[in-house]
């Protein structure tokens, strides 16, 4: 048995990185770039930054501020010919998940003929995209910035599927997330969370990537609530960064399993954010693969700072870890299922969905429908 760990792109981390962005896209010899972002990331002055950077080193830009959350293809097609009719040589996404899989997919347009859908499949195939495509994260979550995999919706489908691209550069600049609301921050540090976990439970883990999933663990567990009671907490905001980093580069190669098939599910019929989803589906995920990974069940655990007598088994394991998450979710204000107004009959109603998705593939446990329905229902009853 042999195993592949891959780190996409480069990385440059610390406090202030983002000035240095300009300077890397006149190496890449590029002459006009286009900045592709939500609204809410202009609004914040945070673009205002990556713009003066820019200026410095002397790189026209032009900025498309369209990004829908679960971006939508016809989004990325939006933006893909703005891109084109700009004639841009260099893409940059600035903002959350749906910011940079939104300049990942619009990568596809610059080298090949839309629309986008045509390249989104599950499970996801690799395009040699070609343009320069660097990535500056403004939320410590979905690590997208350190792998190729783009997330884009097709709401026809009422699924969310993937392709894999290039990239050529991550910019982590904890400072950039300094004015991110307590809720975003504690949904997308819970994503990070999903991530590492799932990269060290998926059947396809690796050696390499279990050393980015603990550490990313450890500072989660020892900095994520920090980051919800004292926004300003640049230390703790830092340490997020590079946890969320971390576990990007964690699930890169062995992706994620069952949680994400759920969080799919309640974001495609819910629309309610995935880093939210990935929090309700992450505990009972661990409760249902305790006993089929009890040794990787053990490091998470100690990962997460839980003192443990030795003996415990996979099954006692998978709960201990599971209250846990529980217990972190309920610091940081994660709301239920149920206290948001949802119904249990219409959540076990998404078993086919979860059934059918090609993450679930990935667990070391078999999910049937019998298991799907079971889990989703343990979702709801259990938080």
């Amino acid at each position: 048995m042999y195993q592949t760990f891959s780190q996409p792109a480069p990385i440059i981390f610390g406090r202030g990185a983002i000035s240095v962005l300009g300077e890397k896209v006149k190496e890449k010899g590029c002459k006009k770039a286009l900045i592709i972002c939500e609204k809410g990331i202009e609004d914040a002055g945070i673009v205002a930054k990556a713009a003066a950077s820019l200026d410095e080193s002397g790189i026209a830009y032009v900025v498309f501020n369209e990004v829908l959350a679960d971006p939508p293809d016809s989004s990325v097609d939006k933006a893909g010919a703005f891109a084109l009719g700009e004639k841009v040589d260099c893409l940059i996404g600035v903002g959350g998940g749906s910011s940079l899989d939104t300049s990942k997919a619009t990568s596809i347009l610059m080298t090949y003929p839309g629309p986008v859908r045509n390249y989104i499949v599950a499970p996801p195939t690799y395009i040699d995209t070609k343009v320069p495509l660097i990535l500056v994260p403004t939320t410590a979550g979905t690590g997208s910035e350190c792998t190729n995999v783009a997330i884009i919706s097709l709401p026809d489908k009422n699924v969310k599927w993937a392709v894999n691209v290039n990239t050529s550069l991550a910019i982590v600049d904890p400072e950039l997330m300094l004015s991110l609301p307590k809720s975003i921050t504690a949904t997308t540090g819970m994503d990070a969370l999903s991530h590492a976990m799932e990269a060290m439970t998926c059947i396809n883990w690796n050696h390499h990537s279990d050393l980015y999933a603990e550490g990313a663990i450890k500072k989660i567990a020892a900095n994520l609530a920090a980051c919800c009671e004292d926004p300003g907490n640049i230390d703790a905001r830092s340490e997020m960064a590079l946890a969320a980093n971390w576990a990007g580069l964690a699930f890169n190669n062995p992706v994620t399993h069952v949680g994400h098939a759920v969080a799919d599910a309640l974001s495609c019929n819910f629309h309610t954010a995935h880093g939210l989803n990935c929090a309700l589906a992450l505990p009972d995920t661990m409760a249902l693969i305790g006993p089929a990974v009890p040794e990787r069940m053990r490091v998470i655990a100690k990962a997460m700072g839980i003192a443990l007598g030795g003996g415990e088994t996979g099954e006692q394991l998978g709960n201990i870890v599971a209250a846990e998450i529980r217990a972190l979710m309920r610091k940081i204000g994660i709301k239920s299922l149920s206290e948001m107004g949802y119904a249990r009959e219409k959540v076990i109603s998404f078993e086919p969905e979860v059934t059918a998705s090609f993450l679930s593939d990935n667990c070391p446990v078999k999910i049937d429908a019998a298991t799907a329905a079971k889990l989703l229902a343990a979702v709801y009853d259990n938080y």
